[in-house]
């Protein structure tokens, strides 16, 4: 089952990341309970029989994959950035912060990635 329409799917995902990233900017580390506002989509949303199975799979994989790779890539600069650039430590919020806007950053990248290739899905 898919969701009926795969672009308010992924703008959905777009607002719930964004507004956690405010969040957590605001409110500090316990704010990372407004990525529950994810789970109220599939109330809203129909869904319907996906026609071809696993060509939705091999681009839904791609897209999954995608996000992934970004995250990890954000993980590799923030590494970085900690232990080589000790000038820059100071000015970054504390770690556990960082590392608790990873979950909302990767809903919000899965988000952009999905409705960039929703064409595609939705074929």
């Amino acid at each position: 089952m898919k969701y009926k329409n795969l672009r308010l799917a992924f703008l959905i995902e777009i607002f719930v990341g964004f507004t956690t990233i405010i969040s957590i900017a605001l409110l500090g580390p316990k704010a990372i309970a407004v990525i529950s506002l994810i789970a109220l989509r599939p109330v809203f949303m129909k869904r319907e029989e996906i026609k071809e199975p696993l060509l939705y799979f091999e681009k839904f994989y791609k897209i999954l994959s995608s996000s992934f790779a970004i995250i990890f890539i954000m993980i590799i600069i923030i590494i970085v950035m900690i232990l080589f650039l000790p000038a820059l430590k100071s000015k970054l919020p504390p770690l556990e912060v960082l590392f608790v806007v990873i979950l909302p950053f990767f809903i919000l990248t899965h988000g952009v990635l999905g409705l960039i290739n929703s064409s595609d899905l939705e074929k």
